[in-house]
């Protein structure tokens, strides 16, 4: 998307302070890094309830917020049956809450389903991060920072090259009806460049995790991520149509919303556990 100097001078300023106090809590990790995603998973929520609610929607901000808070402050404590379970048993006791209590004007199914699924759809998604930071160790340190920054780290190498590319040589609409700038060029390039990025990763940061996967299922994680993303991102993109906004938000300047931010990663930090959980760092 094209933008004026002034929205471009705005996106650097944002990322030349937020990246590195990011950076700062993902090493320190602990409840520093739990507060912080947990943060970023309420304004997300919040978000997205709002988001809705303009566009005629029932939804339910404070309770949104809430409950992502919740899953992100579950994920933090509990190991990962226990935290299932518990994701489970809170979200039922809100949704029958909402159920109940609201009135019927308030239209209650809507109000369930919009709420308690924005919270889902951050709060759940986003508390993966901890848990993929615990995969490299709790304590504060480079090799836990490292194995939580591999998915984001490719993510943003994809969606950049994405970009570019199809900027410079895109001329096949992607989803045109969903969003109409991505083109097929610029996401296979993105694709190559996220899959890729996996191993040039890997390589720079052997020093600091003891790396045990193979080339090809790290060739298999970056495709993996190049593809969640992708989804994560259209997903995004399609809730926003339906509400007829271009922004979540206007929190960022030049970046829009936090829920713009990290649409794709909602999708990769399941997956990348997921993934990593199973083979092993």
């Amino acid at each position: 998307m094209t933008r004026s100097g002034g929205e471009l001078g705005k996106r650097v300023g944002v990322a030349l302070i937020g990246i590195p106090v990011a950076v700062g809590l993902v090493f320190l990790g602990g409840y520093w890094l739990a507060g912080f995603v947990t943060l970023l998973a309420m304004a997300a929520a919040w978000e997205f309830a709002v988001m809705h609610r303009a566009s005629g929607v029932p939804a339910a901000p404070p309770v949104a917020a809430g409950l992502a808070a919740a899953y992100v402050l579950l994920a933090a404590n509990l190991s990962l049956e226990t935290y299932l379970v518990s994701v489970t048993l809170v979200t039922l006791v809100v949704i029958a809450s909402l159920a109940i209590v609201a009135a019927a004007e308030a239209r209650p199914g809507a109000l369930v389903m919009t709420s308690v699924f924005g919270a889902l759809y951050t709060g759940a998604t986003l508390g993966f991060a901890l848990r993929l930071r615990a995969e490299g160790g709790t304590a504060p340190g480079l090799a836990g920072a490292a194995v939580l920054m591999l998915p984001v780290a490719i993510t943003w190498l994809g969606d950049t090259v994405a970009y570019f590319v199809g900027k410079a040589i895109g001329r096949h609409e992607l989803a045109p009806v969903i969003s109409p700038k991505k083109t097929w060029e610029g996401a296979i390039a993105g694709f190559f460049a996220t899959a890729g990025g996996a191993l040039l990763y890997v390589a720079l940061t052997r020093s600091l995790v003891p790396w045990t996967m193979s080339a090809g299922e790290l060739l298999g994680l970056g495709a993996m991520v190049a593809v969640v993303g992708q989804a994560g991102d259209l997903v995004e993109s399609r809730f926003k149509r339906e509400c007829g906004v271009k922004d979540s938000s206007g929190l960022l300047p030049g970046h829009g919303g936090i829920l713009d931010r990290l649409d794709a990663v909602f999708f990769v930090f399941p997956f990348a556990y997921a993934y990593i959980a199973v083979l092993g760092v």
